[in-house]
């Protein structure tokens, strides 16, 4: 898929320099913002914006933050990452699951059943990102928003 997608690419543009278990990295909670206050409030605007209010949500690499306005209710908010405590730990999200996408790109979720999806500070680390925006693509409603 990376051939067809991106042309001329070397696959080694996906690799990583530690070549450990993604899952052991983040199997240690990190209750810390990959970003400053003022990106924070940007993005909480950005996302008042475009995000449908009452719509369902899907929150992909998640933690403890998904920087959605705390005053807009939506359907459900449901949230991927690496480290269960982190998004137990988030307020926003309905329910949540762990999965390393870097090993299985596949989402266990239904064809249009989101009508936004988001990915804050994590697209960087995926190894597959390909597979992983199809799935997306699979589980947005048309027209829904893929705010990366």
């Amino acid at each position: 898929m990376i051939d067809e997608l991106f042309p001329g690419l070397p696959k080694s543009a996906f690799a990583k320099l530690d070549s450990g278990d993604d899952l052991a990295f983040y199997m240690q909670p990190r209750l810390v913002t990959h970003i400053d206050e003022g990106a924070a409030a940007a993005l909480t605007g950005f996302y008042r914006s475009r995000v449908p209010q009452g719509g369902r949500v899907l929150d992909l690499m998640s933690s403890w933050v998904s920087h959605l306005p705390e005053d807009v209710a939506y359907a459900e908010v449901v949230g991927h990452g690496m480290n269960a405590e982190e998004l137990g730990a988030n307020p926003r999200l309905d329910r949540w699951f762990v999965q390393d996408f870097n090993q299985n790109p596949v989402l266990a979720l239904d064809d249009r059943s989101f009508d936004a999806a988001l990915a804050c500070a994590g697209v960087q680390y995926l190894q597959r990102p390909a597979e992983v925006f199809n799935e997306v693509r699979r589980v947005l409603v048309p027209g829904a928003p893929f705010i990366v």
